[in-house]
């Protein structure tokens, strides 16, 4: 059972490593004519000019690797849907602009800043496959935390907030009491014994 959350994490942070290296990354090459005094050139459109949300999506997804082990039960499942949809997010935006790479880079920030007349070469890369295999792995996680994630321990008492019976014992606390009110608990007592004579 110990080893069914160590997966759904390892699921989780794989995939988001995927989507956030891959949405880095070149999606497409683009050719671009020459105009005036530039060459022909070829221009690199990354896969955050073509999905700019998916990057957002990756670092939820990254968030969720701390969350799976940290909540119990029903927050678990939560966390398990929240995944599961982050990844169909990521897998629909990679699919909406795969079919056509070309548009989405034509209308891209990086063409239009660059000017010029689009050539008819153009190649895509693996990078949108790889994002769209992350989003896939990050859905598969989170449906896995959601079917099972409820019979799962939670954290150790080690890992949350000190208790209220924890405190510090009755001795030390009326040190910081007397600190609080501005005594100071170092000074002898005024009601005590006076200091003993020397001889």
């Amino acid at each position: 059972m110990r080893r069914e959350p160590l997966l759904a994490a390892l699921l989780c942070l794989v995939g988001a490593f995927l989507v956030l290296v891959a949405v880095g990354r070149e999606w497409v090459l683009v050719g671009v004519a020459a105009t005036g005094l530039l060459p022909d050139r070829e221009l690199a459109v990354e896969g955050s000019d073509l999905v700019p949300g998916v990057r957002a999506l990756g670092l939820v997804a990254l968030a969720g690797v701390v969350a799976i082990p940290a909540t119990k039960r029903w927050g678990r499942i939560v966390v398990g849907l929240v995944l599961a949809l982050v990844g169909a997010g990521v897998v629909a935006a990679v699919v909406g602009v795969a079919g056509e790479l070309f548009t989405a880079a034509q209308d891209s920030d990086v063409v239009r800043e660059a000017g010029g007349t689009m050539s008819d070469s153009i190649g895509s890369t693996l990078w949108p496959y790889a994002c769209g295999l992350g989003g896939l792995t990050i859905a598969t996680a989170g449906l896995f935390v959601a079917a099972r994630g409820r019979r799962w321990a939670a954290l150790g008492r080690r890992y949350e907030a000190p208790a209220a019976a924890a405190a510090a014992p009755p001795g030390e606390r009326d040190l910081w009491e007397a600190l609080d009110r501005g005594d100071d608990p170092t000074a002898a007592d005024p009601e005590g014994p006076g200091p003993t004579p020397r001889g």
